[in-house]
């Protein structure tokens, strides 16, 4: 247990330190302002604990001398003093409150900023797929959504601390002037044991949350399953409702067991002996004031003025609800964002050549070879070459690598072995963003944005969209392009329509509707530049007659475009210019439709599979 509250003592302590220079970010003049009121609220109630024994011991005085005695002036001074301390302290609250939580905004808007450019820092998405990552991104939101675990918090709760020592120094420092010297430091070790100890365990406790992250994200997994209406269909059409919850019980407890284990363990014992030494010391300073006290080695005034102060200086030891919680799991919540920005952080370095106008002549795949973390070579020494302004159909089952290889030409992942050139140069040489820009992708799980046909079409060259007239005109060409006007137009508000019926005015589109809202998508980054359009999985969405018909109409628009066009659907790619077939991570064959058929190999097998289906052939 013991070792247990001591581990990374002095690792969290240098982790406080840092927490405290994200301080100066929210302002030199806001931080000076918020430590001037918190020293005022650590002075005003010591002068408080002064001004109301000052009164107990002159309470007699002045009733002896009556109302017009000089003595019952200086009681009538120190009402007013005790007062004006008391009505200073409790006027300053909510202006801390105020100054604190100013504080805490401008320090989380700037972890906020960082979490969010860590999660977009590199070009690929490997990082973001990180079993690691997602836990530390999924702690880091999780805390940054409760305004008392956010990194912002443990800054200003430890601002907020000033005034809290503040008063214990004071406090301590009137006990040994007003009895003895020992009194003082007496009162701080019982006062400090006590928060030394509550903050040990509080740490520790709050490292058993931490890592207990991944367990937790599974519990939340299955909270959010219930209360989303994407799952809501097949809760109740499966009936498997009372198996989600016993799932979500189990994951809950998985998650609050160590938990409970750790807090009974890390506060319960050894509280009782942090309590068991303050005791003791406060009974010394109590007993000892007493008797003096009763042998008229200080007077009444004196004997409260140390009881007031013993009190004031333990005040400390309890717990303090502008500090205490927000510290500890601030340090967390900042612990997961630096972990999410250390792990984002291990993308390759990019090359800063500029791609424009590229590839003239030709995209080639040499020798690539590509694997998932942990997984088997999905690409196994791929080679394949790509013509310049001709369209190429990507067909195989699945699992044969058809949207990896996108994803390695988008450069999303970067090749296990092997390299990706564009007429000669290796992509790598070429500034990541800007290559990306010449890469038009939708892909078969591609967004659905919660958001106006304009934008859901014009994010493919949102460029354009500065110019309002130029954009929309932009838009509808694209929408046109793939058959998509019709159903816009009459949608409630057009291109201004929200794509979501859970928005005043917004709407929801059929599978193929947004199959072409994506595409259009596509074709608008040709619009704006795009060299290479991809597609995976285009029509999957469609009926048969209106893929074939999307397909003789894309090949149609798209000549003169590097095309690549990812399909399982034979059928419907036969007039590409060419046909590859991957298997097994390799081009097993590579020609036109009727050279493919002629050959009589794989392609025409799962051709003939296919079409077998129509036809009714066996």
């Amino acid at each position: 247990m013991w070792a247990e509250l001591f581990a990374g003592f002095g690792e969290r302590r240098a982790e406080r330190v840092r927490l405290l220079r994200l301080v100066p970010r929210a302002g030199r003049g806001l931080v000076a302002g918020a430590v001037a009121v918190q020293v005022a609220a650590g002075v005003l109630p010591v002068g408080f604990i002064v001004a109301t024994s000052a009164v107990v011991a002159g309470v007699l005085a002045a009733v002896a001398g009556g109302l017009s005695s000089a003595a019952w002036a200086d009681l009538r001074g120190l009402l007013v003093l005790a007062a004006a301390t008391f009505f200073g302290t409790q006027l300053l609250l909510p202006v801390q409150e105020l100054l604190g939580d100013l504080v805490r905004r401008r320090i989380d808007d700037g972890v906020r900023d960082r979490l969010m450019a860590a999660a977009f820092s590199g070009p690929g998405v490997g990082a973001l797929e990180d079993p690691d990552v997602l836990d530390h991104t999924a702690d880091a939101v999780h805390r940054m959504r409760n305004e008392m675990w956010t990194p912002g918090a443990a800054a200003a709760g430890q601002v907020a601390l000033v005034s809290r020592y503040l008063q214990t120094v004071l406090a301590a420092a009137v006990a040994a002037v007003a009895y003895a010297w020992w009194a003082g430091p007496a009162l701080l070790v019982a006062a400090l044991t006590i928060r030394f100890g509550y903050r040990l365990g509080l740490a520790a406790f709050t490292e058993v949350l931490r890592v207990t992250v991944r367990t937790r994200r599974r519990a939340s997994y299955f909270r959010e399953l219930l209360l989303h209406p994407s799952a809501a269909k097949e809760l109740r059409v499966f009936g498997f409702l009372p198996w989600l919850q016993d799932r979500y019980t189990e994951a809950s407890l998985e998650a609050a067991r160590p938990i409970w284990r750790a807090r009974r363990r890390l506060f319960h014992g050894p509280y009782v002996l942090y309590v068991l030494v303050a005791f003791v010391l406060l009974a010394l300073v109590l007993v000892g004031t007493a008797r003096a006290t009763a042998a008229g080695l200080l007077g009444i005034g004196g004997f409260m003025l140390v009881v007031q102060a013993a009190s004031a200086a333990l005040r400390i030891g309890g717990f303090i609800a502008e500090s205490d919680v927000q510290t500890e799991q601030g340090l967390n919540a900042y612990r997961a964002v630096q972990q999410v920005e250390a792990l984002t952080a291990r993308e390759p370095a990019t090359g800063g050549a500029d791609p424009a106008g590229l590839p003239v002549a030709r995209l080639r795949f040499e020798n690539v070879s590509f694997a998932y973390p942990g997984g088997r070579p999905v690409l196994d020494g791929l080679d394949l070459t790509i013509p310049a302004g001709r369209s190429l159909a990507v067909v195989g089952l699945n699992g044969a690598g058809k949207t990896t290889l996108v994803k390695l030409l988008a450069r999303l992942y970067e090749p296990t072995s092997g390299r990706i050139t564009a007429d000669g140069t290796d992509i790598r040489d070429f500034d990541v963003r800007r290559w990306q820009r010449r890469v038009a992708a939708i892909f078969q799980d591609f967004v659905r944005f919660e958001l106006p046909v304009r934008d859901n079409v014009g994010f493919g060259a949102a460029e354009l969209l500065a110019d309002a007239e130029r954009g929309d005109a932009a838009v509808r060409a694209a929408l046109a392009k793939v058959g998509a006007t019709g159903f816009v137009d009459r949608l409630p508000r057009g291109l201004d329509t929200p794509l979501s019926p859970q928005y005043t005015g917004g709407a929801d589109l059929s599978g193929g509707q947004w199959q072409r809202i994506a595409i259009a998508r596509a074709l608008m980054a040709v619009e704006g530049g795009a060299g290479v359009l991809v597609l995976d999985e285009p029509t999957a969405n469609l009926d048969v007659r209106a893929e074939v018909a999307f397909f003789d109409r894309f090949l149609e628009l798209t000549r003169g475009v590097t095309s690549l066009v990812i399909s399982h659907r034979f059928s419907t790619v036969r007039r590409a210019d060419r046909i590859v077939v991957l298997e097994h991570g390799r081009v097993a064959e590579d020609g036109t439709h009727d050279e493919l058929l002629a050959r009589g190999g794989r392609y025409a097998e799962l051709f003939t599979l296919q079409a077998a289906r129509f036809t009714g052939d066996e």
